[in-house]
């Protein structure tokens, strides 16, 4: 990453730090910290980290860091939808690390043209190595065909495996609100050699697509409070949009 997009990142960074966390991430704190202990300490999610991670490509902005992020969303929704379900503790863990797998795998092929239903593809032949039952492969794999933005949703069987499908979907427009702005962007940014003017240019219409994404969460959850964490990252992108046309 050049210079010049370090230094916008880190604007874009410091601006975010000054706004709140989204309700998502204040309220689920438990939640997370056991989809977070699953993600960095599970023995089998490790070994599919160690395959999978090397193989994406950090310049597109959806490698490593974001796919961590929606596995551990992923995951706490997951515990947050099931709750009150009287699911055994130990299943509820599996839905979990069942989330977790969608999640570290869903942009595999994020460099590929249709790279939902290729990244749904590779998943299967990947996931051979482990200890999962035919059934959990089909749902991971029918979770990544549609975790696509503004793509028709197909069902994905039973309804644990419907659950996960929408988790990930969920976990993964959660990205749409400050991450859009502190990383995603700036990695796009770099890949595309675009300049600060041109990125003027194209942030009116990627604020606007950002915005279209709030009608359509999947979970309860989601529903709930998805919405607020893309109105923040939309207002942490609006003071971005003022510092750009300020200093460029």
């Amino acid at each position: 990453m050049n210079d010049i997009t370090c230094k916008l990142q880190r604007e874009a960074e410091r601006i975010a730090s000054r706004h709140p966390l989204p309700g998502f991430y204040t309220r689920f704190k438990a939640e997370l910290g056991v989809a977070k202990r699953l993600f960095y300490n599970h023995p089998e999610v490790l070994r599919l980290r160690g395959i999978v991670e090397p193989e994406y490509n950090e310049t597109l902005g959806h490698g490593v860091y974001h796919s961590s992020r929606v596995s551990i969303d992923c995951a706490a929704l997951l515990h947050i939808e099931t709750d009150g379900n009287h699911m055994d503790p130990s299943a509820v863990e599996q839905l979990m690390v069942v989330g977790i797998y969608a999640g570290v795998l869903h942009d595999i092929c994020r460099d590929q043209q249709n790279h939902a239903q290729s990244g749904a593809e590779k998943a299967k032949v990947v996931l051979l190595n482990f200890s999962l039952s035919q059934e959990e492969i089909l749902s991971i794999s029918e979770a990544i065909r549609n975790h696509e933005a503004f793509a028709s949703s197909e069902s994905s069987g039973p309804q644990w495996a419907q659950l996960i499908s929408d988790c990930l979907y969920d976990a993964d427009k959660f990205r749409w609100g400050a991450d859009t702005f502190t990383h995603m962007l700036w990695h796009m940014m770099d890949y595309q050699s675009i300049s600060p003017r041109e990125l003027i240019g194209k942030f009116p219409w990627g604020m606007s697509g950002a915005a279209s994404i709030i009608d359509t969460f999947r979970t309860a959850t989601g529903r709930q409070f998805g919405p607020e964490i893309v109105e923040n990252g939309l207002t942490i992108g609006k003071e971005i949009y003022r510092y750009l046309i300020e200093h460029y």
